[in-house]
């Protein structure tokens, strides 16, 4: 029996099908993936002691997620802004000697007038942290004058302002200094009963820095002043009269505090000065000339002429007794002694001096050398 042979077309669409891959559809294969997905997930969950606290911790997280997401937002809370500072009025001049000093306080305007506002007033003195001594109520006003008693030294004085429970920034601190001691004073130059030989004395000396010192001559009424340095010292220049002068000091230190003393300088001394002089210094014997001249400028310490003084001159010329004279100065501070030459002169050294005195300055004196020759 012949068995016939397969139509080609037929056979032709059968290998067609057998060579075609079937493909899974998209919606089956996403199924498939997400069972694979869970049955691993499920199988680590019951691993490590089961899935239900996981998916109740996944629940919450999932709940408070889009509790987030739906709830109406709600601001958080900010930190109130602190008042602003109040402001104390410094002192002109920090140095006071009174005990009590008004403080001169301006108010923010977010505190002036609020009557449930107060200013609070700190204190610190030297050397120590601040710390509150006073308050005081605002009440409706925008400036405060408040009294405040001081300590002795330095006061360094600080306010805040309380609005509300809150407390504001503390002001610049304003300073008093509380002295209450007299200054004391030192005179370094010249010393007290002592003499100098200028028409002006120059005073030197030490007191409290910036203290104002005054003095007055009470021979000629004259009054200087000046100003102490930072380190306290001072100089001031002082006309004088000839003899003693008796000078007031006035010290006031830049609290007001105030000191007196008295010293003594007496305008004088030995410096004046005598030069003498001779009209001739070689004298011949044979022929000597009728009369020969002493003359003595006097000058002051000053090196002004001396007037009033007495110069006494002695001349010695060999041969001859010693001859001398008395005479003042003039307005030039000028002597002048004319003695004649009488009587029969020796060869060798004679000599001319001259001694001056007066009641301030004491005495001088000079002396000049004269050759008697052939």
């Amino acid at each position: 029996m012949r068995v016939e042979a397969p139509d080609r077309r037929r056979v032709r669409q059968h290998k067609g099908m057998s060579g075609r891959r079937r493909r899974v559809p998209l919606a089956s294969r996403a199924v498939l993936a997400l069972s694979v997905v869970a049955l691993a997930a499920a199988t680590l969950l019951v691993a490590r002691g089961g899935i239900e606290p996981i998916v109740g911790t996944l629940a919450a997280g999932f709940n408070s997620a889009i509790d987030r997401l739906t709830a109406t937002p709600v601001p958080s809370p900010t930190d109130i802004l602190p008042t602003r500072s109040p402001l104390i009025s410094s002192p002109v001049q920090p140095y006071t000697r009174d005990s009590s000093v008004d403080l001169d306080i301006t108010l923010p305007a977010d505190v002036a007038g609020d009557p449930g506002a107060k200013v609070r007033i700190y204190l610190a003195l030297e050397g120590l942290e601040p710390a509150p001594v006073l308050d005081v109520p605002v009440g409706t006003t925008s400036r405060l004058v408040v009294p405040f008693e001081l300590t002795v030294g330095r006061n360094d004085i600080t306010a805040t302002a309380f609005v509300n429970g809150v407390e504001s920034e503390p002001s610049p601190i304003v300073t008093w200094i509380l002295d209450q001691e007299p200054p004391k004073l030192t005179i370094t130059s010249p010393r007290d009963g002592g003499t100098v030989g200028s028409r002006a004395v120059t005073i030197s000396g030490a007191t409290q820095a910036d203290s104002t010192i005054i003095a007055r001559n009470r021979a000629n009424g004259t009054s200087v002043s000046t100003r102490a340095k930072g380190d306290g010292t001072f100089e001031l220049k002082l006309p004088l009269v000839a003899g003693v002068n008796e000078i007031d000091f006035t010290v006031t230190d830049p609290a007001g505090n105030r000191t007196e003393d008295t010293m003594t300088i007496k305008q004088g001394s030995a410096e004046m000065r005598a030069r003498l002089f001779a009209s001739l210094y070689r004298i011949s014997v044979s022929k000597h000339p009728s009369s020969l001249q002493l003359t003595v400028i006097v000058t002051d310490p000053d090196d002004e002429p001396l007037a009033n003084a007495t110069a006494f001159f002695t001349l010695q010329i060999p041969g001859l007794a010693p001859i001398s004279n008395s005479l003042v100065t003039d307005a030039d501070g000028r002597a002048i002694f004319t003695t004649p030459l009488i009587g029969e002169l020796s060869t060798g050294s004679g000599q001319a001096t001259v001694l001056v005195s007066h009641e301030l300055y004491g005495q001088s004196t000079d002396r000049v050398s004269l050759r008697f020759v052939k």
